[in-house]
């Protein structure tokens, strides 16, 4: 029995060993002391990360969470905005629909569609320049529906691996 008790008593000792070597990294890290409690070092934790975090996003160190979440807010909006051309005040409904209608022109543009075109319109010149791409190189005519198509390229694969062996 008291060898089962000198064994719990050495890996008690190994756990409080490591405790202690964690706590001193961490207190060290933080700035704290490794004399501290948890709850001190944790503490000490947070506002230094906390700190770092808003000088990053062009805050003081001592914002608290509301204030940098509302600093990334902002940025994130004013870069979107940008990109989908926005005033400054608009808010996020207005981005938004700038940013729907900027991605819809995109697409539209690249594919030969009108910028204010409907999704629907837009969806049909991409099938039809996919069909077209498709029908070409499987020797399909204009007017082939899509099973048509899809024989014709089956063949043409066929004929492909046949040829390679």
């Amino acid at each position: 029995m008291s060898n089962e008790k000198t064994r719990k008593d050495e890996w008690e000792e190994i756990g409080r060993d490591i405790e202690a070597k964690i706590k001193k990294e961490l207190a060290s890290w933080a700035g704290a002391e490794e004399t501290d409690d948890w709850q001190t070092i944790g503490q000490v934790m947070e506002n230094k990360i906390r700190g770092e975090i808003a000088t990053t996003v062009g805050g003081e160190p001592e914002e608290d969470w509301d204030q940098i979440g509302r600093r990334v807010e902002k940025r994130v909006r004013s870069g979107v905005g940008r990109w989908a051309s926005a005033e400054p005040d608009d808010d996020w409904d207005t981005i938004g629909r700038k940013t729907e209608s900027k991605i819809r022109a995109d697409v539209a543009a690249s594919v030969g569609g009108e910028p204010d075109g409907s999704w629907d319109e837009i969806g049909k010149r991409i099938e039809q320049s996919v069909k077209s791409g498709l029908g070409e190189w499987a020797g399909a005519e204009q007017d082939d529906d899509w099973a048509t198509l899809g024989r014709k390229m089956e063949e043409k694969i066929k004929a492909a691996v046949r040829e390679w062996f």
